[in-house]
């Protein structure tokens, strides 16, 4: 239970930790909000706002009855037989011939702008000035800016990008870098106004609108289509909407026209033939009368031919229909792939099969114009379309031999019944037969005539392709910018950026700041956190010293009474570190300064030889013998060696001395734990100032001596691979005792202030500096 309560305890510190090294930084969370909020603000306030203008258009479906002209009538060959039709129609709308139309149209490769001190604003319907482009110069031609700088009268200067004017006057032709523009004046000009206009490349406009406008099928079952444009001005998304429905209904039109043409030429060839096939059997019977005298054969025949009329009659419609199949068959044998007429009164599985090719042949022109034979689009049509060319020619042989076989038939029976009517004279049977040719070719003349007629209406008639259900309009709300998602988001980044970034800078972050940071790799105690201090804050404990670097120290040695040993003679403490500049020698120097005392003296003993650095705190920086002396020459007396410190009488230190060329040699030949135990009897206290342990060995050398050791890391110096460095030591027993000294700590490492944990009933020296300077304060 108690384990448990532990770690929800230390899991709570963590969190704790976590969040107060990001509160700790909440000055450039604080600026980073502002920056992002001010520039969302920036940005709404001179962004130019985009807005959807939208229309819908309506299909009808396709019905395909095609037996009578008033069928037709009520499709007029526009509608749509299914939802994949549709499909390919929104492709049409945005097709590249109808947006170049457009453009031509409404002028839009011509822009104007009325100038501002930040940005400019376009203009559309209200233009005092109009231009257009009359020819191109200029091959590869995007797009030319120009400045209206001057007008006198009706004469104007334009300046383009490069400073280079041109003067011209109004509906007078003006020739340019780009090629020859025309300008009009539609309204008197404001005198310090300035406007610009920029000249493109149709087809630049084309590609964009290609992309900005937008064919949604909202409900295929109802054939409905949607077409948006998102744009800054309204009224000239408006006005481009309209124009592509007005193109596109223009297109399905001249496409139905195209259709209805080309069976109007069939019929009309297949009416000369007819006619001169009639002509030439009238004149046959008339020339078969007059040389045989004949008045009324038909009188002279009634009776016989009463039983065969009827047989006659139907062998006349299956032959007609034979005759039209045949001349079908002759369209439909044609290598090329041209429209094939249709509305013949045909089998209709066959009609409805010729109306599919001719609309796939039409589709596949269109795309011709915008791509190659070569293009995987085009390839599918060809196919579909010989595929379909097939299915007629198959259904046209099919349907012949349907005829012939009725027609055969028919023979069969009027054959049968001749039989009975062979004593009529052999005139009235030549005479019967040019009748039949004669009646042959009459009805099929008026049958053409009659298409011919509804063909011709259906020409005639102006029924848009599809009907407009909501003509161009814009929605209020504007679709960019957004301002309930720009300002969330500007505080949610401003909030996230600085996260981010010290997220990563805490991860990579692999130093030591405070005494949780030790706890999580060692199980060595820390015995105190020695503050921060500036340059010009002094790094000696003094005499009756109430700042918080002194509290710190007294902290130390109340917590040392812990971890020395109970013994008579002097307790050694070792103070060392893993490498230079963790402050080693300041917490060795203020530890002998606050230690030692009137009841119990201490003495500091400067031992790291190579690199001393104890006379740095000396007031009177004088040349003195030192350890090193005392280890290479037996005759030095240790009592020559001691002095008395300046800041507190009752510490000693013996100094380093000279830097000797053998400092291992020395610190191992036995000499120093003969001091150690000789200055034993004489002090209470042994403060070693040693060597760096990651750097050099001869700290190891002298461990032996010492009782404790004081193991300093410099908070934000020091790495947390040192931890570990001093944790092997102490498990190969090389060092005992051990306890760790977080020096340098900040006033906010791991969210613990010192005027807490030292300042509790001192003064404290309050800082100058402005208050930004604290906050800004890394």
């Amino acid at each position: 239970m108690q384990q448990t309560e532990f770690q929800a305890k230390e899991e709570k510190l963590n969190i704790r930790k976590t969040i107060s090294k990001y509160l700790y930084k909440w000055p450039w969370f604080i600026a980073s909000i502002l920056i992002f909020l001010s520039g969302a603000y920036i940005y709404l306030r001179y962004s130019v706002p985009k807005y959807q203008s939208k229309t819908t258009l309506k299909f009808d479906k396709k019905q395909n009855d095609l037996s009578s002209a008033l069928a037709d009538l009520d499709n007029l060959g526009i509608g749509l037989g299914n939802s994949d039709e549709l499909k390919s129609e929104a492709a049409v709308v945005n097709s590249r011939p109808i947006l170049m139309q457009v453009v031509k149209n409404l002028n839009l490769n011509v822009e104007y702008y009325s100038a501002g001190e930040i940005k400019d604003s376009q203009l559309f319907s209200k233009v005092p000035i109009t231009a257009k482009i009359l020819d191109y110069t200029k091959e590869k031609f995007v797009s030319a800016a120009y400045t209206i700088t001057e007008i006198k009268g009706d004469q104007f200067t334009l300046q383009n990008d490069k400073k280079k004017e041109f003067t011209g006057s109004f509906n007078v032709p003006v020739r340019l870098d780009f090629g020859t523009v025309i300008l009009q004046r539609n309204s008197p000009i404001a005198a310090k106004s300035e406007y610009k206009i920029i000249f493109w490349n149709p087809i630049e406009k084309v590609k964009k609108l290609e992309k900005t406008i937008q064919v949604n099928l909202p409900d295929e079952k109802a054939m409905l289509m949607d077409i948006s444009l998102i744009g800054t001005l309204p009224e000239k998304s408006e006005a481009i909407l309209n124009e592509v429905t007005k193109q596109y209904n223009l297109d399905g039109q001249r496409d139905k026209n195209l259709q209805a043409q080309n069976t109007q030429e069939f019929i009309d060839k297949r009416l000369e033939v007819i006619t001169k096939d009639l002509s030439g059997v009238e004149n046959q019977k008339e020339d078969f009368q007059n040389r045989n005298r004949i008045v009324d054969l038909q009188a002279q025949a009634e009776l016989a031919l009463q039983n065969t009329s009827e047989n006659t009659k139907a062998l006349l419609q299956q032959q007609a229909q034979l005759d039209l199949l045949n001349s079908l068959s002759a369209e439909a044998s044609k290598s090329n792939n041209q429209l094939m007429p249709s509305n013949l009164g045909l089998n209709p599985s066959l009609e409805q099969t010729i109306s599919q090719y001719n609309l796939l042949v039409i589709s596949r022109n269109k795309t011709l114009k915008q791509a190659t034979n070569e293009n995987p689009a085009v390839i599918e049509m060809n196919r579909e379309i010989a595929s379909l060319k097939d299915v007629i020619r198959d259904n046209i042989r099919e349907q012949k031999q349907t005829v012939q076989t009725g027609i055969s038939q028919l023979q069969n029976q009027i054959t049968t019944n001749n039989s009975v009517i062979e004593k009529v004279p052999g005139q009235s049977k030549v005479y019967r037969g040019i009748e039949r040719q004669q009646n042959l070719k009459e009805q099929l003349f008026l049958f053409l005539l009659q298409k011919r007629e509804e063909n011709a209406i259906n020409l005639s008639v102006d029924v848009p392709k599809a009907k407009i259900v909501n003509p161009a309009f814009t929605e209020d709300a504007a679709v960019s910018p957004k301002k309930d998602i720009i300002f969330p988001g500007a505080f949610f980044l401003g909030i996230l950026i600085p996260f981010a970034i010290f997220y990563l800078l805490f991860l990579l972050d692999d130093k030591i700041y405070s005494r949780d940071d030790i706890k999580e790799r060692s199980r060595l105690g820390v015995l105190v956190d020695i503050p921060s201090l500036k340059d010009n804050e002094n790094h000696l404990v003094q005499k009756n010293d109430f700042s918080e670097l002194a509290e710190a120290f007294r902290v130390l040695v109340s917590n040392l009474k812990f971890v020395l040993p109970a013994k008579d003679s002097a307790k050694v403490i070792m103070v060392t570190s893993s490498v230079k500049g963790e402050g080693k020698t300041l917490v060795s120097v203020n530890l002998a300064l606050t230690i030692a005392n009137k009841n119990g003296r201490a003495l500091l003993i400067g031992s790291d030889i190579r690199n001393p650095q104890i006379q740095r705190y000396d007031s009177e920086p004088v040349k003195r013998k030192g350890l090193t002396e005392f280890l290479y020459d037996d005759s030095v007396n240790v009592e020559d060696l001691v002095h008395t410190s300046t800041t507190n009488p009752s510490c000693d230190v013996i100094y380093a001395g000279a830097i000797p060329p053998n400092p291992q040699e020395l610190l191992s030949n036995g000499r120093y734990q003969k001091l150690i135990e000789q200055m034993s009897a004489k002090y209470a206290y042994i403060i070693i100032d040693s060597a760096p342990l990651m750097l050099v060995s001869d700290t190891l050398s002298i461990a032996d001596t010492a009782d404790a050791t004081l193991y300093v890391v410099r908070s934000g110096i020091s790495k947390n691979i040192l931890i570990d460095f001093a944790n092997d030591l102490v498990r190969d027993s090389k060092l005992s005792n051990v306890s760790f000294v977080i020096n340098d700590v900040s006033r906010r490492a791991g969210g613990y202030g010192y005027n807490y944990s030292y300042g509790y009933g001192y003064s404290q020296t309050k800082d100058k500096n402005s208050w930004w300077k604290k906050i800004f304060k890394s």
